[in-house]
């Protein structure tokens, strides 16, 4: 369950809620691919969201291979969990830093994890580029200088640079 306080209340008994997702359960086991569909604003993103621990959730409980991920807290307890899942945005562009070359963005995951260093680092996000279509050239331009699907690629070979066991893709594409 994710809850979300409205604007304008400035005193406690003021407050109001809007209930974005509640109570969803669901069991995705390994090798499956699971699409949860509904009307937009329905709370799919937000069940995204809270997958990979970018919303707490305000009830209930996320397990992953037997973990309460719900009850990691800070970021040293949810690092092998972040690295295992790796989300992709709607909108490519707001989740590209428009001040880094594309070749630091895709490697700032692995960089993150401590999974690659220099060499290693350029050699696996020259990989990634190629793979996702755009070629090792790419990783010297910012994200302004490519269109909205090169966009997306970018954001694919972001989401791929720690090798996930699972991927969030917050609208099918």
């Amino acid at each position: 369950t994710k809850r979300f306080l409205t604007k304008g209340a400035l005193l406690p008994s003021q407050r109001r809620y809007l209930t974005a997702v509640d109570d969803v359960s669901f069991e995705i086991r390994q090798g499956e691919v699971f699409g949860l569909v509904g009307e937009s604003g329905s709370g799919k993103s937000t069940v995204a969201r809270m997958i990979a621990t970018l919303y707490n959730i305000d009830a209930g409980r996320i397990v992953f291979d037997g973990q309460d991920v719900s009850s990691l807290r800070g970021p040293k307890e949810l690092a092998p969990y972040r690295r295992q899942i790796q989300m992709i945005f709607q909108d490519p562009f707001s989740s590209l830093n428009p001040r880094m070359k594309v070749a630091d963005i895709i490697g700032e995951p692995a960089r993150h994890h401590g999974l690659y260093e220099g060499a290693e680092l350029r050699a696996r996000v020259d990989e990634l580029l190629e793979k996702v279509g755009l070629g090792s050239a790419a990783g010297m331009k910012f994200p302004h200088e490519f269109s909205g699907g090169q966009r997306q690629r970018i954001s694919i070979a972001r989401a791929l640079a720690t090798k996930p066991g699972h991927m969030l893709l917050d609208e099918p594409f």
